[in-house]
């Protein structure tokens, strides 16, 4: 008997920097499913059209990146209550003839943080969010549903900081000037880095871990490279960090079962698959 491959993949502008394949493929290999995962270059202009044509193919869904998150959100027929919370999707699905637009970024955030602090000491505590992005609504959304009663913003545009924070609109999330960060740095237990600053190729973030508290956790998002600026200097003065390749797999994890039916196995640990495609410029 012929056995029918599940096809999914990754929709980006570009794509050709994406760990997804990567990522997936290994866990499919792993699983002993017959699948493939497979990237697409899709330019925003035909993104919607492209994403709404998945119904008439046997791809089982897509992930979707940068810039192309809003584009997702506007082709889904339905949205979940996570797409709808964020207004932009990373993951397109087919469910009972319709395309449902997904979001695993809140889900895909909050995961590794609860292993490193647990809700509990989340719920006692404060963050910082560095970066007023698409990357930040996910966090902000995050730190909500867990519960953590003091969140406060700050952005290199102090206005793009405070925009957001009127958007989501609640009474424990603020904005810090970005001439105050250093003050809103020794007032955090939680430090989260949602910019691009620091990423390869980009400048390092502006930031000074001079007066940060010494338990406090710094979370950076970017996994390119494997440890930051912001990441080093926290290692130097004894903080805890957590890197961004964290949430890649975990935000991955929720996809693979809506595009393959099945969590990927636990004991299918793809970290080091990962450095090493980052390390030799395989994907």
């Amino acid at each position: 008997m012929n056995i029918i491959p599940k096809l999914a993949g990754v929709c980006g502008w570009p794509i050709h920097h994406s760990l997804s394949p990567v990522l997936h493929n290994y866990w499919l290999k792993q699983a002993g499913i017959a699948g493939a995962y497979i990237p697409f270059a899709v330019s925003p202009e035909d993104a919607i059209d492209a994403f709404r044509a998945l119904k008439r193919t046997s791809i089982m869904g897509v992930n979707v990146t940068l810039p192309l998150k809003g584009q997702a959100f506007q082709a889904g027929d339905i949205a979940t209550d996570d797409a709808q919370k964020l207004g932009v999707a990373n993951c397109l699905y087919k469910s009972k003839g319709q395309l449902v637009a997904h979001n695993t970024d809140m889900e895909g955030f909050a995961a590794p943080l609860l292993e490193r602090m647990g809700a509990n000491q989340l719920q006692n505590g404060s963050a910082l969010v560095i970066g007023a992005g698409g990357a930040s609504r996910a966090v902000l959304g995050a730190l909500l549903s867990l519960g953590v009663p003091e969140i406060c913003l700050t952005n290199r545009t102090d206005a793009k900081a405070e925009d957001l924070v009127s958007q989501v609109d609640v009474p424990s999330l603020y904005a810090v000037p970005w001439a105050q960060r250093e003050i809103a740095v020794a007032r955090a237990d939680l430090i989260i880095n949602a910019s691009a600053a620091g990423m390869a190729g980009k400048r390092a973030l502006d930031i000074s871990l001079a007066d940060a508290r010494s338990n406090a956790l710094i979370y950076d998002l970017i996994y390119t490279p494997r440890v930051t600026p912001l990441m080093k200097e926290a290692e130097s003065r004894g903080l805890q960090t957590l890197g961004g390749l964290e949430m890649l797999i975990a935000q991955a994890r929720p996809s693979f079962r809506l595009f393959y039916g099945q969590l990927p196995p636990a004991e299918a640990d793809p970290t080091e698959i990962l450095f090493d495609a980052l390390r030799t410029g395989i994907r």
